[in-house]
């Protein structure tokens, strides 16, 4: 009986220790929101680019236009050898691969893309150019741009 009171108290206590941090943590936030409501939303718009992302030895930044959109891409190792393209998901971009870049770039041509509307790729103005069907036009027709009939698709 008295183990079973000890394991109810405890519970009750790590309950209360998260409901008193969490409060604060909630308080925090609408502090910040009422206080600053312009401000808690605001992105800041870097002026310079951070050294890593020019960092030449995850590979060559180049453009192509495929689908009608310009779109950035980092490609290592030798050209002619077989393609493998590396897709990110959201929110990332290209950087998300430089490591996958550099291992299989001894036995593949790899490109890591930015999609659409990510990184330096163009970004469309409207919300249904950014539909399924559109995206996978891209990466239909970015294989042909990248002077490759098929790849080896990382997603």
């Amino acid at each position: 009986m008295a183990n079973c009171v000890t394991r109810i108290l405890l519970r009750v206590m790590i309950y209360l220790f998260i409901i008193f941090w969490g409060s604060f943590g909630v308080a925090r936030v609408l502090w910040q929101f009422l206080w600053h409501p312009l401000s808690f939303f605001h992105q800041k718009k870097r002026e310079v680019v951070p050294e890593i992302l020019l960092d030449s030895s995850y590979g060559t930044h180049k453009y192509v236009t495929a689908n009608g959109i310009k779109f950035h891409y980092v490609a290592n190792g030798t050209e002619g050898k077989p393609l493998m393209l590396f897709l990110h998901g959201f929110p990332e971009f290209w950087f998300s691969w430089r490591f996958q870049l550099l291992e299989f770039s001894r036995d593949y041509y790899t490109v890591a893309v930015d999609l659409r509307g990510y990184g330096d790729t163009e970004r469309p103005a409207y919300k249904k150019d950014y539909k399924l069907e559109l995206l996978i036009q891209d990466i239909a027709e970015l294989i042909p741009a990248l002077g490759y009939k098929s790849c080896v698709l990382v997603a």
